[in-house]
Parts: C-alpha cells; structure tokens; sequence
C-alpha cells in the first residue's frame, strides 16, 4: 500500500507541474520567440529503504522545445529573426549571459542596443552603443548600421557593431528560475559566421494553442485518475483497519 500512495502522489506532483507549464505556455503564446518547456515525464530509478525497486515518474531538467515560430513582418528595421538554429548572445544587467531568440531591438536611454525583455544584446566585442542616427538598419549576418544625422542621401552607412549570433547543441540549453535560456555547461560561445537573419520582422512563438489545450485536458484527467486512486487506497486502508479490529 506505501508504494501505490506514493507513486500516485509523485505523479500528482508531475502532472501538477505539467499543468504550470502548459498554462505558462499559452499566457506566453503572443509572446516573441517565446520557447515552450517540455512537458514530458522520463522515468527515474528508485530503491526504497525496504529494498523494494520502485520506478517514480519525473522530467529532465529545464527542457525547452526549439521548433522555430512563424515569421511575421514588421517593417521595422530594428526587428529582426533568426533564420533556422541559433541565439543572440545577450547579457542581464547583472553581467550573466543568457541566449534568446527575441529580435524585438530598441535604443536604451544609454544608447546600448536592448531586446524587448530589456536584455543586453551582445556584438562581437561587447554591447553595441548606437550613436544618434537619421537611419538605420540591420543586415542578414547581423551587422548593425546607421546613416549619422545630415548626412548626404548617398552617403554610405557606417557600422556600429555585429550582433554575436551563437550556436549549441539543443541538449545543452535549459531554462532557469528567470525563465530565460543558459547553456547547461556555462560555455561562452563564439560567434558562428553561418547564422543569419531575416530582417525587418520577428519570430513568433512556437505554441500551438490548440496542442496546448489538449495536452491540458490529458494532463488533467490523469491528476484525477491519481486522485481517485489515492481515495480508493485510503478506503481499502480503512476496510483493513476495520477487518483487523473485527477479529480481535
């Protein structure tokens, strides 16, 4: 009976975790290039102190699902996505790295180039200053350019950094308790020259709104299922404990 109870209320416990995850995914859905975390249960080995083997359900840490989003054209040219694999290399303000995928760039107050989850995206040599500008723009290998004030019509823009695009594999991405994406081994990543973006857009998010709801519903039917075997466990506990005392 101990080991019914607690498979039952470990699996509560995942699928109670499923639940938040899924939730957070369609209040996220509209978000830029916001990745969904798995919500897929593996199997973990367990040997209790009885010597029984018990098998408990669990999940990997911080899996996120990389599938790209839909492209959406903005005609802005601070607005860019990244084409097929790959992040932006970008910085909190506390100085840890962080990779994201969001292209929604704007101008600080300090002229430091940000994303829309105000992180600050790296260049190839650190964060990239813009300088005021009558023009801008950012090309497909991520090179950012302006064209200074009262400049001629014909004047060549002048370039004011290279986004660092980096790559690495997808099982070495997880997300942290800031809900943003680190590389599990902590490696800082060289810029990959391959990458390259589409411009004058952004990403959508992966999440299918529909997929979502049903994986929901599956999730909370088997939390009642688990629900009703825990209540059936305590009344077979009870029938026992009856049984035992009739035949004193």
């Amino acid at each position: 009976m101990e080991r019914y109870v607690q498979i039952a209320t470990n699996a509560l416990r995942l699928q109670a975790e499923n639940q938040r995850l899924i939730t957070s995914g369609l209040a996220n859905q509209n978000t830029v290039a916001f990745r969904r975390d798995y919500a897929n249960a593996t199997s973990t080995y367990f040997e209790g102190q009885t010597g029984m083997d018990r098998v408990f359900p669990s999940r990997g840490e911080g899996s996120v699902d990389l599938e790209q989003g839909k492209f959406i054209p903005t005609e802005n040219p601070l607005d860019v996505a990244i084409e097929n694999d790959g992040f932006f290399a970008a910085k909190k303000d506390n100085g840890e790295d962080v990779l994201t995928r969001r292209g929604d760039m704007r101008i600080g107050a300090d002229r430091i180039l940000r994303n829309g989850e105000n992180l600050i995206v790296q260049g190839d040599v650190g964060p990239i200053t813009v300088p005021p500008y009558e023009r801008i723009a950012i090309t497909h290998d991520g090179t950012v350019q302006i064209t200074a004030p009262g400049a001629e019509p014909n004047a060549l823009p002048t370039t004011v950094g290279r986004l660092k695009l980096v790559n690495t594999p997808a099982t070495n991405i997880e997300k942290k308790t800031d809900g943003l994406m680190h590389t599990k081994d902590g490696a800082i990543l060289a810029a990959d020259a391959g990458i390259t973006l589409n411009t004058k857009g952004l990403e959508a998010s992966n999440i299918n709104p529909i997929d979502s709801m049903v994986e929901m519903l599956k999730s909370s039917r088997a939390f009642e299922l688990n629900v009703k075997l825990l209540a059936t466990a305590k009344e077979l506990d009870d029938a026992t404990a009856k049984l035992m005392r009739s035949d004193r």
